[in-house]
């Protein structure tokens, strides 16, 4: 094991500083429909990291929501670990709003761990206001600190849940700091234990409570029960960063380089260089079992300037990722008012720090830039019994009806990619005047089913040409949902499509209705029928 004392550097709430949100209004940064960050506003009407985004508007009906863009991250974070730079030139990069480096020069230099952290976390918050364009930010999102004699730890101790800014971990005191913290942190986002919350959940139902039990038990024990994902807990818990590095003589470090013939200016031809470049070093590394799990990218531009970054990755890079890398920092040069003078000459890659390639268990979609081929190789034979068609997959679309924002498509038709862009229906950038406010229904019918609704005297509801309503809403009588009172309603939202096409004109008004028993649906009349399409969760 190779633990050399460390600084990891965190900003809290990043996502949301990145994406330019206000800290004083209410927002969340969501991915995969769930809240990963939220603006000190949002998280005073407990909308927290975790819950989904129907939960978060719930909460707070005016919260403003961003998609998670880990390029955006990225790119802006460069401004901060530029302002590191005259520290050290070993910064690496984790994701936006996290980095580190290891101490021991820096700290020798500046004259000891609490001059160098408070020297970091000065700059550091330096670089915040300008970026922000403030002279002061609260301390909520204010730069945090943390040296300890491993990466993990270190991590523990910046984390933003801690009430001091700057957190010194004494050497030889890991375990020690580690052992009151909850066995939930393994699974932190900077862990290498990131992606086994089934592993975590298992020690909490043995009664392993903190990572102070995890570290009482045998080592051994861990391995033979839990494999390798169970040793690496232990030394985790221990403190031990537990990645061996594979040490290599400077004649052997894996380099790939490649000049611009002619130099450029566009960021996209230097990324497609790259590319090539990261998937030799791959190529190379896997010839010998090993993997790549910190990368060196210099780019360098016909003036002379040279922009330097590591990145590191919890596991470890496969092309994809480096490429990915290498366009982040490339957007957050090009963009700064440090960036180059010059046109683009050449791209260098450097596996820093390799690592024995164990293999990874990726979830039945694999991670989001991996393609699990086995199931592909499933849906094709399903594909082969029961048609071409048979297999589909969810595409969102842009309208104002249901059926025209969510369609299923045959798979043979768009491929399978579980990488590939997918937008919300609720995230929409067009305004599509008529459209149903979000969250859309949860579940729509294939069958719309008859209503009858009736106002407080009994009388039918109507709706006129011109989408003014002839009653309110007050009972509702259908097969499938029977008899009930009406307690809210919203609309209606008036369609009046294509109506210079006799053949395909269409015109309805669809209603949101909230009944007595707590259940909301969604509701249309056209042509004074009522109809149930769809319903709310």
């Amino acid at each position: 094991m190779t633990d050399a004392r460390t600084l990891v550097l965190v900003i809290p709430h990043w996502p949301t500083i990145a994406a330019g949100v206000a800290y004083n209004c209410p927002a969340a940064v969501m991915h995969m429909n769930r809240v990963v960050d939220a603006t000190p506003a949002a998280v005073e009407q407990r909308v927290v990291p975790g819950i989904r985004r129907r939960e978060a508007q719930r909460l707070c009906p005016n919260l403003e929501m961003i998609d998670d863009n880990e390029a955006r991250n990225a790119r802006r974070f460069h401004l901060i670990v530029a302002a590191l730079e005259s520290v050290t030139p070993r910064v690496e990069i984790s994701a936006g709003g996290w980095c580190s480096f290891p101490t021991r020069g820096p700290s020798r230099y500046f004259g000891g761990d609490q001059t160098l952290a408070q020297l970091v976390a000065e700059r550091a918050l330096d670089a915040l206001c300008n970026t922000l364009s403030v002279t002061e930010v609260p301390r909520v999102i204010k730069p945090r600190v943390g040296i300890a004699d491993s990466r993990f730890t270190a991590c523990l101790a910046a984390f933003p849940k801690n009430l001091p800014l700057i957190q010194i971990v004494a050497p030889g005191t890991n375990s020690q700091f580690l052992a009151p913290f909850p066995v939930d942190t393994l699974g932190n986002k900077d862990s290498p234990l990131v992606d086994a919350a089934d592993l975590i959940d298992v020690f909490r139902r043995l009664g392993l409570r903190t990572l102070g039990d995890v570290a009482s038990l045998p080592s051994d024990h861990l391995l033979a029960r839990f494999g390798s994902p169970g040793l690496l807990a232990h030394q985790l818990s221990l403190g031990i960063d537990g990645r061996t590095p594979q040490t290599h003589l400077i004649s052997d470090v894996v380099t790939e380089e490649s000049e611009i013939e002619p130099p450029t200016d566009r960021t996209e031809t230097a990324v497609f260089l790259a590319k090539a470049l990261a998937e030799e070093i791959h190529k190379r590394l896997s010839s010998e079992g090993l993997a790549c799990a910190r990368i060196l990218v210099e780019v360098e531009s016909e003036h002379g300037e040279v922009c330097s970054r590591y990145w590191r990755h919890e596991h470890h890079f496969t092309p994809t990722a480096i490429t990915d890398r290498v366009r982040w920092q490339l957007e957050g040069w090009c963009h700064s008012t440090t960036g180059p003078t010059g046109r683009l000459s050449l791209v260098r890659l450097v596996a820093d720090e390799v690592v024995p390639d164990d293999g990874r268990q990726l979830g039945f979609w694999g991670g989001e830039a991996f393609i699990d081929e086995r199931v592909v190789r499933s849906l094709t034979r399903i594909q082969g019994m029961l048609g071409s068609d048979a297999v589909t997959v969810v595409e969102h679309r842009e309208g104002r009806r249901l059926s025209d924002i969510e369609q299923r498509v045959s798979l043979a038709v768009t491929g399978f990619d579980p990488d590939r862009s997918v937008a919300t229906p609720e995230a929409t950038a067009a305004p599509w005047p008529g459209r149903l406010p979000a969250p859309l229904p949860a579940v729509v019918f294939q069958q719309t089913q008859q209503l009858i609704v009736t106002d407080a005297e009994g009388q039918p509801v109507r709706v006129n040409g011109r989408g003014q309503i002839g009653g309110d809403p007050a009972h509702i009588q259908g097969e499938l949902l029977g008899s009930h009172l009406i307690v809210g309603w919203g609309g209606p939202w008036f369609l009046d499509e294509r109506w210079w096409d006799p053949a395909r004109k269409h015109r309805q008004a669809r209603f949101q209705l909230l009944l007595a028993d707590g259940t909301a649906h969604l509701c249309v009349v056209q042509s004074e029928q009522w109809w149930l399409e769809a319903s709310y969760e």
